[in-house]
């Protein structure tokens, strides 16, 4: 693609402004299943996509195949698009800005097909060997990817960059006399060589047998510690709450409470596309606006919410860094990056003893239809352990654990210091809470 002529040609054609959008995804992909590798895929995808602001309008428009010669019938359809737009509102590309590259001080050692198959050949023979309740393994895959993203448009921008990552999937199945429970386990890996399999197998092997034996509780309103895990999946269904596109159309529920004092002291969030401590980070979001780290609850107090330019213009402030995409195809939305609550001081076995006798909450579902983000109420059908004088009691399963986000999240007895950032992008440490309904689960009737 000639960039520089589909700049020209836009220009010519009465396009204001115009944008060039680039991303290219290198992968590989294998998976193994008894005995033998059972797929292997090797793909390279590039995307670009196009916008162009015409008398003050904003049209998009993705290209699978970008052809030079078909460069002015291309424009000529992205004009109509932005002359159909009927917004009031003054769209605006960005213009360059300096920005403060930061890179990770980590080295990939990326494995060959041969060492990956070497690798998953022993995974499943190890997992099988683990425990004589295990009984399959599930999946068992290697991913390898590389990516990287450029922006030009016609204001003079002109920035790219790049990153890569690989990981190992497995999820294993265990069965004790008829009860068969499972679990999986995602693990970034920079160094096979330097990995150690063993504790993977351990802890993929452990997490399924943990939840043999689970039994059901009674209905009760007890202290609640929501698992890492599970307070990460809680956590990211919510970080709406802190998006301006959302507070403009008057959708969160902060709308009216900026400044003021929203949860507990100890709760701190902060969203940091250049934190090294995470996979992956981004110098500038996909508008090409530099990223920073920023505040968004100051120990309960709502300080700040995300914006892309579009929202930081019709709320009258500048963009935070916040516009991406979820794909080249896509337009541009106000998304959080690397954002966290900040971990406190106690360890996990902390908690369990600060609520002395309660519940944890290990694993959600149903997060999609189980929550409303405008009440932030939710309803999650869970499972998870029983805590008693401060230690792990019994496995428990078919509950319903149900409260208010919001209302929650200003009753913490304690900030967990286990914050794991794995492969998420929305993370936060263990929380215990002063109090959840849960409910015994009972499955809906079928229909006559």
């Amino acid at each position: 693609m000639n960039k520089q002529l589909w700049i020209e040609k836009a220009l010519g054609l009465g396009i204001q402004e115009f944008e060039i959008y680039q991303s290219t995804t290198v992968e590989k992909e294998m998976t193994w299943f008894q005995g033998q590798m059972d797929t292997l895929v090797s793909s390279k995808v590039t995307g670009t996509s196009i916008r162009g602001i015409v008398d003050g309008k904003m049209a998009n428009m993705a290209l699978e195949e970008v052809n030079d010669d078909q460069c002015e019938i291309i424009l000529k359809s992205l004009i109509e698009q932005a002359h159909i737009i009927s917004n009031e509102e003054i769209d605006s590309l960005r213009k360059p800005e300096a920005i403060e590259y930061v890179k990770k001080d980590v080295t990939w050692n990326m494995a060959s097909t041969e060492y990956v198959k070497d690798i998953l050949q022993s995974l499943e023979a190890k997992i099988l060997a683990y425990d004589p309740r295990v009984i399959q393994v599930g999946y068992l895959g290697y991913s390898q990817g590389s990516g990287s993203r450029s922006i030009v448009n016609s204001l003079g921008m002109d920035v790219q960059d790049a990153d890569e990552m690989q990981y190992i999937v497995a999820s294993v199945v265990v069965k004790e006399n008829e009860e068969i429970k499972d679990a999986s386990l995602v693990e970034v890996v920079y160094d096979f060589e330097k990995y150690d399999l063993d504790s993977f197998v351990c802890r993929v092997c452990d997490k399924a047998l943990n939840k043999l034996g689970a039994t059901p509780i009674s209905s009760c309103t007890c202290p609640v510690i929501f698992e890492k895990d599970a307070m990460t999946s809680l956590f990211a269904a919510f970080t709406g709450l802190f998006n301006g596109e959302l507070m403009y159309k008057g959708i969160s529920p902060l709308k009216d409470k900026f400044n003021e004092q929203i949860f507990s002291e100890q709760i701190t969030i902060v969203d940091d596309p250049k934190n090294i401590d995470c996979l992956s980070i981004a110098n500038f979001d996909d508008e090409g606006c530099p990223t920073s780290s920023k505040t968004l609850v100051d120990h309960g107090k709502y300080v700040m919410m995300l914006h892309d330019t579009r929202s930081a213009n019709r709320m009258h402030t500048n963009s935070t860094g916040n516009g991406f995409k979820s794909g080249y195809a896509s337009s541009v939305s106000v998304q959080p990056m690397n954002c966290y609550i900040v971990p406190g001081n106690d360890s996990f076995e902390d908690l369990c003893t600060k609520i002395k006798d309660g519940f944890v909450v290990q694993n959600l579902a149903g997060l999609h239809a189980g929550l409303d983000f405008v009440s932030t109420n939710f309803s999650l059908q869970c499972s998870g352990f029983w805590v008693k004088d401060g230690k792990r009691d019994k496995n428990v399963t078919l509950v319903t654990v149900a409260n208010n986000f919001l209302n929650m999240m200003k009753h913490v007895i304690s900030v967990g210091n286990d914050l794991d950032w794995s492969y998420h992008q929305v993370v936060s440490p263990s929380i215990a809470f002063e109090e959840c309904t849960c409910l015994l689960y009972t499955s809906p009737s079928p229909r006559d």
